[in-house]
């Protein structure tokens, strides 16, 4: 509590830096701990040998120990390596935080010292605080463990705020390890390079007791044991405010000046396409050794609101609204952007392209022209809602709802299985939303997952029957999707909300917890409702009353999926008609309605056997 009792200085930003090992943190840190802009930043990184610090700024040679010679203990934290510009650097401890309180500690000694004539370098506490993640470490796991100290109240946080998140990728390397075809798992047992320089740098338990082995495989442990390596590198990807697209002279021609071609196109334009279609909020420079123009474009460049902030339905809801090529203030940020321009002839039917009569989420414009036949887009007598707010649709309307019969071929209203805002980025990558307001068949589904490139997160089998049967035009749409995320309703429950995700050579199916529409609505957190009805079909959804007879509440599939040529119309609706016949026909809805009344949930399961292994989110 003396933390918090401490009055005066504003909390200080802290800036994590993630990477996949090599792309080039630590020549990053260099230049932050050597920077001439001023800037007193303090470091945490797993081993300070590792970066190599110039001894000629080093303070003393080597860090003060925690008590001085008369026994008091108002000397500096053991362990920091001081610098005379002001920064410092230390080695992580066994648990983060506490190597946060130590710095902290630190910063307060120096303020409260004379800067001037202070052998700490002077000039006060710290302006930031840098922390490098190993290659291997999970920046949605740090930012998991600030946001639970700053519920529970922990004293450290009225000092510290986890600001932004920096990821730095290697150009050289970054499409190889995306399209890892083995799905090797980020784990000691079968990547042990990446965990040690050399072979003899391994833990054996032959060579030391078991108590010591144990303790030494606890120290390097991945925090990603159970991810691929396509899976992590999305990950560190998408949980970030700015990614530094490192090693761009690698892609450079050195006599031409020129991107290198290869029988891929233009690599550095499809990995920054990539980079965009994964995280279109984030900011992307690119760099050559990890040099930046200013330090204070990244550091607590968010101003605390970034992904520090946000969950998994937060980066989901950010995903589909980055989508919408419409909203200007909702384009990606980048140093080249593409996106396609709507076009706005109503009677254009044209599929190369996007109309702006397709449903835009701030003005509808639907087409008026009373000869159209271009099922591509909504007219004028439909009345569709994606439920994005209340005051969207009449929700006493008997239409406000969308239609959610996959069968149905009645044009004369909407169908919420329409997918919508698709993007195709330079690099030939597009991204599309498939949505549906009606569960998938889980038998169905596994089917169509088999098509796409997974070879972790599905039980393995031979090929089926169904499977054979898919055309070569669906297995190769499917074979092309690098990245799925996103909502998803499974029938063999009425209560789990399911979260789809695909990265690379892996898929998961997580569950997130309840829906909120089987939830009494005076259970909801008064603060989440604005949040939570936009999500809903209908917002008047009761579903003591109603059951599913009328809407189903915010039950959906809203999976992003992102790919090469996803952005090319027809592709987009061959996945589309594809995941399309995995929903429930007209028939196994009502009898999963009918169940679902009767709150059955093993009725449910038992009538819907899903094949599907399903694992709880984890924060």
């Amino acid at each position: 509590h003396a933390l918090a009792a401490t009055a005066g200085p504003s909390r200080i930003p802290i800036t994590v830096l993630s990477g996949f090992l090599g792309s080039g943190k630590t020549t990053l840190l260099q230049h932050l701990l050597n920077n001439d802009e001023g800037l007193k930043i303090a470091v945490i990184v797993n081993d300070v040998a590792d970066v190599n610090i110039d001894n000629k700024l080093i303070l003393g040679n080597s860090a003060a120990p925690n008590t001085n010679p008369n026994g008091n203990n108002n000397s500096k934290p053991a362990g920091i390596v001081e610098l005379s510009n002001g920064c410092a650097c230390c080695s992580l401890a066994d648990e983060l935080l506490p190597s946060v309180s130590e710095l902290i500690t630190l910063s307060d000694l120096r303020s409260q010292a004379d800067g001037d004539d202070s052998e700490s370098g002077g000039g006060g506490g710290f302006d930031h605080i840098v922390i490098e993640l190993s290659g291997v470490a999970s920046p949605k796991s740090i930012r998991s463990n600030f946001q639970d100290a700053e519920f529970y109240g922990m004293p450290l946080l009225d000092r510290v705020e986890l600001d932004t998140m920096v990821t730095v990728i290697d150009c050289s390397t970054y499409l190889q390890h995306l399209h890892d075809r083995e799905g090797r798992l980020v784990n000691e047992e079968e990547s042990p390079d990446l965990f040690y320089r050399k072979e003899e740098d391994r833990v054996s338990k032959d060579d030391m007791d078991e108590e010591a082995y144990w303790l030494a495989l606890e120290r390097t442990a991945p925090t990603h044991s159970t991810s691929t390596i396509s899976q992590l590198l999305v990950e560190q990807t998408e949980i970030s405010d700015i990614v530094l697209m490192n090693k761009v002279d690698t892609l450079i021609d050195a006599k031409t000046g020129e991107n290198d071609i290869n029988a891929d196109g233009d690599k550095l334009s499809q990995i920054e396409s990539i980079i965009m279609a994964l995280n279109a909020r984030a900011k992307i420079f690119k760099t050559k050794f990890g040099i930046v123009d200013s330090l204070h474009s990244i550091l607590g460049a968010a101003k605390g609101d970034g992904v520090a902030v946000s969950g998994i339905t937060d980066d989901h809801k950010d995903a589909i609204e980055a989508l919408d090529p419409r909203a200007e203030a909702k384009q990606p940020q980048s140093l080249s952007e593409a996106t396609s321009i709507p076009c706005e002839d109503p009677v254009c039917i044209d599929e190369s392209h996007e109309h702006e009569h397709t449903h835009s989420h701030d003005e509808e414009k639907d087409c008026n022209e009373p000869g159209c036949t271009d099922e591509s887009h909504s007219h004028s007598h439909s009345h569709h809602s994606h439920g994005h707010s209340e005051g969207d649709t009449d929700s006493t309307s008997p239409t406000a709802t969308a239609c959610t019969d996959p069968e149905c071929s009645d044009e004369s209203h909407s169908h919420s299985h329409d997918h919508s805002h698709e993007i195709e980025m330079p690099g030939g990558i597009g991204t599309f939303v498939y949505r549906a307001r009606r569960p998938f068949n889980p038998d169905r589904l596994m089917n169509v997952l088999r098509l796409m490139p997974v070879v972790k997160g599905l039980p393995s089998q031979l090929a089926t029957s169904k499977e054979e049967e898919q055309s070569a035009e669906r297995r190769k749409a499917f074979k092309q999707i690098l990245r799925g995320k996103g909502f998803c309703w499974l029938a063999d429950s009425n209560i789990a909300a399911m979260y789809w995700s695909h990265a690379g050579s892996s898929f998961q199916m997580q569950c997130l917890g309840r829906w909120w529409a089987t939830l009494p609505r005076d259970q909801w957190p008064e603060e989440a409702v604005d949040e939570v009805l936009p999500d809903f079909d209908d917002p008047s959804h009761d579903e003591i009353s109603d059951g599913l007879s009328k809407s189903v509440g915010d039950r959906r599939q809203e999976v992003v999926l992102i790919g090469p040529g996803l952005g090319d119309t027809h592709m987009q609706n061959v996945v589309k008609e594809t995941l399309d016949e995995c929903l429930l026909t007209k028939d196994e809805f009502e009898a999963y309605k009918k169940i679902s009344r009767d709150q059955d949930e093993d009725g449910l399961k038992s009538r819907f056997q899903s094949p599907i292994p399903v694992q709880m989110m984890t924060y």
